[in-house]
């Protein structure tokens, strides 16, 4: 039973919601470039190792995502298409023309690749510059 107490007392210090001016001023650039800051539900600070995390969730149910410094490396827009910008030009060019009728409804940034999910499910993963890597299934 202690066990269970401390471990989830834990998981709740994880996670803070927190206001606007507590993202990184990088993260607030993105979200004003692309989206209006009164369309923003709430914000997640999520504690990841010794750094923080944050996501921020729109009205829209579009949930994007940023490490500690405020740097992008996420968005899922759910059914709705990503942002125009926000998606490489080359992966998008890439999508229009090998599968014009699927949206780009979410975009990851990691550490060896970019992903790309189209409204129809699939994965499409790409190398850090940008050029098709393959289909994940």
């Amino acid at each position: 039973m202690a066990t269970l107490v401390i471990s989830l007392t834990a998981c709740a210090d994880r996670h803070h919601v927190v206001e606007y001016k507590e993202l990184p001023i990088q993260a607030q650039t993105f979200v004003q470039k692309y989206f209006n800051v009164s369309d923003i539900a709430y914000i997640e600070r999520e504690r990841e190792g010794v750094h923080h995390e944050y996501k921020v969730y729109l009205k829209n149910a579009v949930e994007i995502e940023f490490d500690y410094q405020g740097n992008f490396k996420s968005i899922d827009c759910q059914i709705t298409s990503v942002p125009e910008g926000i998606v490489p030009e080359l992966i998008r060019s890439f999508v229009q023309t090998h599968y014009p009728d699927h949206l780009i409804v979410e975009y990851a940034v990691g550490y060896r690749y970019l992903t790309v999910e189209l409204g129809n499910g699939m994965e499409l993963i790409f190398d850090l510059e940008g050029h098709f890597v393959r289909v994940d299934d």
